[in-house]
C-alpha cells in the first residue's frame, strides 16, 4: 500500500526534480518506508512513489519498478492478493522474476495479456504503467475504487497522484476549493465518488473498475481514452436454489477471501467492533488459523483493536470482547471520548481530506493506534451492509415494494419483523410488535407520501429528488435534502449525478437497484474514500474480505429473501457463520454504526470549538450554505435541543475550507537520490 505519483509534460513545462519530489513526498504517510523517483528526460516524464512495504520489504520491491529490459515502468498501490497463483501461470508462460513482489507479477501479467490484465486480478489497486517504447501511460483503477487515483491535464501537462492534497504541490492548484462542487457536495454527500469531480479545481477522479490511457497518436497529439473494464451485472454467477446451498457457497468463498488477505511479510490485525461484519473476519481468520489453511502469514497475525465509545448508544466493547473469547485473538482496546475529538478532530477532517456525515475519529484512531503498535495490515468488514442488505432504509425500500406490486402478506410481515429488529425490538414480535413500529397505515401513508412527493415533482412545483442517493442521505441524517441549511437549489453545471447507474439492473426489485446503486455509485464508494485517508493517514493499509469481486458477484446474483429474510438482515452471512461465531453475536438484530458519536461530543468539550466556527465571519458569509441557519443548527445542538448531524457536513466543509485557503506556498524538500540509470546522465 503505498502513494503514486506522475506527471508528464508532453506539451508544457516540465517539473524540476525539487518540485516533484513535493510532490510526491505529500504523500510520505502513504508510504513511510522509502521513496521512489524516476526521470525519463527524453519523454519529459516522471513517476514517483511512496512506498509501505508490505510484501517483500527488501529493496527489490523498490518502486517505479521496471520490466521487459525498461519497456514496461509501473508505480503501484494496493495488493494483489491472489500474485502467488498468478506468478506461476506467468512462469509457465516463459516470464522470470526477481522478487517476491505483486509488483512484478503487475508488470509481467501487463506485459503479457495487456489490459486483459485487470480480470485476472483479485484485489484492490490503483496504478500506472509508462510503456517506453510505445509513449504510453496505462492507470488503472481497481473494480471498486477500493484504492483512489486522481488525475488533472493542465496547460499540456498530464498529473496523477493518490490524494487531491498531492496536487497542492503543484504551482496552478495554489487556489481555493471548487466552490460549485463543494456547494453540490452539501446537497448530495455521497454524490462525488462516482463523478470525475473533486473539491480541487481541474482535478478529477478516475472512477474505479475504469481504465485511462494516456498517448500519442499518429498525428503527434496526446489522446486520453477512458473506459469502463468492470460492470458487476456482466459476471454474475448462477448461486444455488436452496437457502442452504447459497450460505455454504457463501462461506466457501469468504473463507478464501480472507485467506488470500492474510498474505504478508508485516504484522496484520483486525479492526473489531463488535458488530455482525467485522466479527465474521475474525471469526473467519480464526477458523482458518485452527485448520492450518493459510500461506505466506507473517508471525504475528492474529490481534484484535477495539474503538471504545464509553457512555454511547455506539459503545460495542462487550460483544468484541466475546469474539476477542472466541477466537482467542490478542485484544487492543483503545477509547475514543470527546479529549480525544477536541485534541484531533481538525487533522481528521484534513486526513479525510472531503466531506462526510460525521468525523470518523474512532476509525481514524483505531488505525493511529495499530501503527502505534507496529502493525501495517488490518482486516476489515466494509462493504457487508451495501452487499447483502444491512441498513434499515433498505429494508424500507423492500416494505414499499410490497404496496406497488403483488402483495405478499407473508413476505410483508418479515420484513415488518426486520425492521423491528434494527430498531432495536425482537426479531420475532407479534402484532404489537408490528403496531409499536409502524403497522400496516403507517406504511401506506409512507408509499402515499412518496407518491404525492412525485406528482408534484412532476408537475414541476417540488425541486426534484435527484436521486436514491440523496433519499439516502435524508434517511442517514434524519434530515431533508432540501433543509433550510443550504440555500435554494440554482444548480452548477457539475452535476454529483451517476453515470455508472446507467449500467445498473434495468429490471428486478427496488432493494436490488437500491443495493446496486448504493454498493456501486454513492454511500459505499464514498465511505471507502474516507477508510482509506483514515487508514493511510498512518501507514495503514486496509484490506476487505467482503470487497472480493468472486463475493461480490455472488451476493448481487442472490435473491431479496437471502439478504434480508427469516427475520434478519445480511441473512446468508449469518447463516454462512453458523458455527464459526457466537450465536449472541451472530443473530443480534440491533444495528450499530462504525461512527461517531458527534452529537455527545458536541454537548461536551466539542461545544466551544463548534460555536466559534459558526460565529466566524467566513462560515456566515460562505455562498455554499446558508449562514445564518447553520449556526442556528449549530448552536441547538451545543445546548443539547437537536442533533449535530444536520449541519457537521457544513462544518467539515468550513474547516477544509479554511485550511485550503490558509496553505503557504509549498516548501521543496532536501536533496535526493534518484535511479537514472535509463536517464542518461545524473540531474
Amino acid at each position: 500500500m503505498c502513494g503514486i505519483t506522475g506527471h508528464w509534460a508532453y506539451a508544457g513545462r516540465e517539473l524540476g526534480a525539487a518540485e516533484f519530489r513535493a510532490f510526491t513526498d505529500s504523500l510520505a504517510h502513504r508510504g513511510p518506508d522509502g521513496r521512489g523517483l524516476e526521470r525519463f528526460p527524453s519523454d519529459r516524464l516522471w513517476l514517483g512513489h511512496r512506498r509501505l512495504a508490505v510484501i517483500d520489504v527488501s529493496e527489490r520491491g523498490r518502486q517505479p519498478m521496471s520490466y521487459a529490459d525498461g519497456r514496461y515502468w509501473l508505480t503501484f498501490n494496493g495488493e494483489i492478493y491472489n500474485f502467488i497463483e498468478l506468478r506461476e501461470s506467468l512462469r509457465q508462460l516463459g516470464h522470470r522474476f526477481v522478487s517476491e513482489t505483486d509488483s512484478e507479477v503487475i508488470l509481467a501479467a501487463y506485459a503479457e495479456w495487456g489490459p486483459d490484465c485487470q480480470l485476472r486480478f483479485n484485489g484492490m489497486w490503483a496504478f500506472a504503467i509508462w510503456d517506453a517504447r510505445d509513449k504510453r501511460l496505462f492507470l488503472s483503477r481497481d473494480r471498486f475504487g477500493v484504492k483512489p487515483l486522481h488525475y488533472a491535464e493542465v496547460d499540456g501537462c498530464f498529473s496523477f497522484a493518490s490524494e487531491l492534497k498531492a496536487f497542492r504541490q503543484l504551482a496552478w492548484c495554489r487556489g481555493g476549493l471548487d466552490e460549485q462542487v463543494l456547494a453540490e457536495t452539501l446537497r448530495n454527500v455521497v454524490g462525488q465518488e462516482c463523478t470525475p469531480h473533486t473539491l480541487l479545481p481541474g482535478v478529477k477522479r478516475l472512477p474505479g473498475g475504469h481504465c485511462m490511457t494516456v498517448g500519442q497518436e499518429a498525428t503527434g497529439s496526446v489522446q486520453t481514452h477512458i473506459v469502463q473494464w468492470w460492470n458487476t451485472l456482466e459476471h454474475l454467477p448462477v448461486p444455488p436454489a436452496d437457502l442452504a446451498g447459497q450460505s455454504e457457497r457463501f462461506r466457501e468463498i469468504f473463507l478464501d477471501a480472507c485467506r488470500l488477505r492474510l498474505r504478508s511479510d508485516v504484522a496484520i490485525a483486525t479492526s473489531l467492533s463488535g458488530g455482525l461484519d467485522s466479527s465474521a473476519v475474525a471469526c473467519a481468520i480464526s477458523e482458518l488459523g485452527r485448520r492450518g489453511a493459510v500461506d505466506h502469514v507473517p508471525e504475528d497475525w492474529q490481534r484484535a483493536f477495539v474503538a471504545c465509545f464509553p457512555g454511547t448508544d455506539l459503545d460495542e466493547r462487550s460483544y468484541a470482547e466475546r469474539i476477542v473469547a472466541h477466537t482467542g485473538m490478542r485484544p487492543h482496546y483503545s477509547t475514543v471520548d470527546v479529549n480525544v475529538a477536541v485534541q484531533e478532530i481538525e487533522k481528521v477532517i484534513f486526513d479525510l481530506e472531503d466531506v462526510w456525515y460525521v468525523p470518523l475519529v474512532g476509525a481514524w484512531s483505531i488505525y493511529r493506534e495499530m501503527r502505534r503498535c507496529g502493525m501495517r495490515v488490518s482486516l476489515d468488514g466494509h462493504g457487508a451492509d451495501e452487499l447483502l442488505g444491512g441498513y434499515h432504509f433498505f429494508v424500507q425500500a423492500a416494505i414499499e415494494e410490497q404496496f406497488g406490486t403483488a402483495f405478499r402478506p407473508g413476505r410483508y410481515l418479515d420484513l415488518k419483523r426486520v425492521r423491528a429488529g434494527l430498531a432495536g425490538g425482537t426479531k420475532v414480535g407479534g402484532s404489537g410488535e408490528l403496531l409499536k413500529h409502524g403497522g400496516i397505515a403507517s406504511d401506506l401513508r409512507s408509499v402515499a407520501r412518496r407518491g404525492i412527493t412525485r406528482g408534484l415533482e412532476r408537475l414541476g412545483i417540488l425541486e426534484p429528488i435527484r436521486s436514491v442517493r440523496t433519499r439516502g442521505q435524508s434517511w442517514l441524517l434524519g434530515t431533508s435534502p432540501s433543509d433550510p441549511i443550504l440555500p435554494p437549489w440554482a444548480g452548477s453545471g457539475k452535476s454529483l449525478d451517476c453515470d455508472a447507474l446507467r449500467h445498473g439492473p434495468k429490471g428486478g426489485s427496488a432493494l436490488q437497484k437500491m443495493l446496486f446503486e448504493f454498493f456501486h455509485a454513492s454511500v459505499l464508494p464514498t465511505f471507502l474514500r474516507c477508510i482509506d485517508r483514515a487508514s493511510m493517514a498512518h501507514g495503514i493499509e486496509v484490506r476487505m474480505p467482503f470487497m472480493d469481486w468472486r463475493l461480490v458477484t455472488f451476493g448481487f446474483a442472490l435473491p431479496d429473501e437471502s439478504k434480508i429474510g427469516g427475520g434478519y438482515t445480511k441473512r446468508v452471512l449469518r447463516l454462512a457463520m453458523q458455527d464459526l461465531m457466537p450465536d449472541s453475536v451472530r443473530l443480534r438484530t440491533k444495528k450499530v454504526h462504525f461512527s461517531s458519536p458527534i452529537s455527545d461530543w458536541a454537548r461536551q468539550g466539542l461545544g466551544s470549538w463548534l460555536l466559534d466556527i459558526a460565529a466566524s465571519r467566513a462560515f456566515l458569509e460562505a455562498s455554499a450554505w446558508n449562514g445564518k441557519a447553520a449556526q442556528v443548527a449549530v448552536e441547538q445542538a451545543v445546548a443539547g435541543n437537536a442533533s449535530i448531524d444536520p449541519v457537521w457536513p457544513v462544518v467539515n466543509a468550513y474547516v477544509l475550507q479554511q485550511h485550503v485557503k490558509a496553505e503557504a506556498t509549498p516548501v521543496l524538500c532536501e536533496p535526493v537520490c534518484m535511479n537514472t540509470a535509463h536517464a542518461g546522465s545524473p540531474l
